[in-house]
């Protein structure tokens, strides 16, 4: 597996994906020394088992205007757009992700499933190109502000040790309604990318977490940072 360049990486994003590179096998070269520091201290087990190499096939860069990333390979550079992402593994680097009053609908999508596009993308040669990434669905704000209350009250009931009965009652998931997409909330166009992925892996773009997952792997990652000051 040849190994791609991170250090067109912001750090703070760098060390996750290389603590995901870490975890896969997937070997990396340009590790800055802010970025092995910031992974160092997250996770100095995962980071052990990180392969690293001089040179690179492909580099990685970004995030640059509105969010966007770059992957280069044989000299020519794919944009990668994602929106709508879930922060679950990089604290406070993302927009902040509002689950109150003020949250939005959104084709969401967890930043664990965009870490690993990014490195099945590298991994292979690229078109030069721009093309979205988000998720497959579109998430109402009542939808996802549904999820997030059940999910902060069992955390809140976890933290103690007591589940009340009304929580462990509640609905799995709410309910899902296909609608029409309104003419000022336009779809995303996933076919480049799943076209794309689908040349070395037969599901293509099929998002791994989902959106109840990746709210849990949020509340934790917010917590963590809370706590840590």
């Amino acid at each position: 597996m040849a190994a791609v360049d991170l250090r067109g990486l912001h750090p703070r994003f760098s060390a996750t994906v290389m603590l995901h590179a870490a975890r896969k096998g997937h070997p990396v070269a340009g590790v800055t020394e802010a970025a092995r520091q910031l992974a160092r201290v997250r996770d100095p087990l995962g980071l052990s088992s990180l392969i690293e190499e001089e040179d690179a096939t492909a580099r990685l860069s970004g995030p640059g205007d509105g969010s966007r990333f770059e992957v280069e390979r044989d000299g020519r550079v794919l944009q990668v757009c994602p929106i709508d992402v879930i922060p679950t593994l990089t604290a406070s680097f993302w927009p902040d992700l509002l689950l109150d009053a003020d949250a939005r609908a959104g084709w969401w999508v967890a930043e664990h499933d965009l870490v690993e596009a990014l490195l099945s993308l590298a991994a292979h040669p690229v078109p030069e190109g721009r093309l979205v990434l988000s998720g497959r669905r579109r998430w109402q704000a009542t939808e996802l502000m549904h999820e997030a209350a059940l999910l902060h009250r069992r955390w809140e009931q976890g933290q103690v040790g007591a589940f009340s009965v009304e929580v462990l009652a509640e609905p799995q998931r709410p309910p899902v309604r296909v609608e029409p997409v309104e003419l000022d909330d336009q779809e995303p166009d996933l076919g480049p990318l799943h076209r794309l992925l689908s040349e070395h892996r037969s599901e293509g773009w099929r998002p791994q977490m989902t959106v109840r997952e990746a709210l849990m792997h949020h509340l934790a990652l917010v917590e963590g940072a809370l706590n840590r000051g």
